[in-house]
């Protein structure tokens, strides 16, 4: 019974392009038609919403890495580089200005 699930989330559900409403109402309706018990079920959804979880947290991690990646690639500056630059511009200027 548990393959069967299993199967149905890998081949059909993904692991982030279902919401967890989505899946519920799947894993119930394999429990309506006897595929799977209710405590395999419940115990099925929070390993769903777990993983994807994790896998929502390993998206994050790699798109932040990719975006800090790119930005060194294409030479880009950060706001708070721009701010450090804009500080020291203006205490140059003060200096400037007071000889």
């Amino acid at each position: 019974m548990f393959k069967t699930a299993e199967k149905l989330f890998l081949a059909g559900l993904g692991a982030l392009a279902m919401t967890t409403e989505r899946v519920e109402k799947k894993i119930n309706e394999l429990v309506e038609k006897g595929q799977m018990g209710k405590e395999e079920a419940r115990n099925f959804l929070q390993e769903i919403v777990s993983r994807g979880e994790e896998e929502k947290t390993n998206f994050l991690e790699t798109i932040r890495r990719e975006l800090i990646r790119l930005k060194d690639d294409l030479g880009l500056v950060t706001r708070e580089e721009i701010e450090e630059i804009k500080g020291r511009v203006a205490r140059l200027e003060e200096l400037l200005q007071n000889k």
